[in-house]
C-alpha cells in the first residue's frame, strides 16, 4: 500500500514541467502542466493548480511574488 507522500510524489511525478522561472528577488516558480491545465509551485508550495494556460500562470506567479514581497 502507498503512503500519502508516495502518492503526492507519484502526481508530482506525473506533471510535465513547462518553465522554471525566478519570481521576485529570491523565490523560484515552477510551472507544470497536468492534462489540459498548467499548476504554479513557488518555493515547494502550490499556488494553485487550475490555470487554463502557461501565460496566465505565469502571470499569478509574478503578481503574488510582488505582493508577498518575495
Amino acid at each position: 500500500m502507498l503512503t500519502l507522500k508516495q502518492i503526492q510524489q507519484n502526481l508530482n511525478e506525473a506533471a510535465t514541467v513547462v518553465k522554471k522561472l525566478k519570481v521576485g528577488k529570491k523565490s523560484q516558480a515552477v510551472i507544470t502542466k497536468n492534462g489540459s491545465k498548467f499548476a504554479v509551485t513557488i518555493d515547494g508550495e502550490v499556488l494553485d493548480s487550475n490555470y487554463k494556460s502557461a501565460a496566465e500562470a505565469e502571470k499569478s506567479a509574478k503578481e503574488f511574488a510582488d505582493l508577498m514581497g518575495a
